[in-house]
């Protein structure tokens, strides 16, 4: 039996890429950022994000069912990489680049949204008994 990727992943992969194209930066470090949300739409974007991939990581229970926890979480940080590089394109030249991409934004936005959505997988799999695999 060929043991290849699902294709499924055809569903997961472009939903992460435009959530986490939308979804950047998260939280902006950077001092000099002249645009300020305020703290509500600031906590609302945080709770949606975490939210997203929250349901992600759940979906990827369902896609990966028998991946380990290093391979979901390099590939959750692998598709989130390509969602800031298509962001980074998509305002490539504008001075938003500037500000938002910088060391401490792109490093939490990878490291936490990683996180969660393999958390999240990590739940969905303990709770169906063998890492993502559903309950008959």
């Amino acid at each position: 039996m060929k043991k290849g990727l699902p294709r499924s992943m055809l569903a997961v992969v472009p939903l992460m890429l435009l959530v986490n194209c939308g979804f950047f930066p998260i939280i902006n470090f950077n001092p000099d950022n002249p645009v300020d949300l305020g703290p509500l739409m600031r906590g609302i974007l945080f709770a949606f994000a975490v939210k997203a991939h929250w349901d992600l990581g759940r979906l990827e229970a369902r896609v990966f069912p028998g991946r380990s926890p290093l391979f979901i979480g390099l590939f959750n940080a692998a598709v989130i990489c390509g969602g800031l590089l298509g962001r980074y394109l998509l305002e490539f030249g504008e001075v938003s680049n500037t500000y938002n991409f910088t060391p401490a934004n792109t490093a939490f936005h990878i490291l936490f949204l990683a996180s969660a959505a393999t958390a999240a997988w990590r739940w969905r799999a303990g709770r169906s008994g063998s890492r993502g695999t559903r309950p008959a």
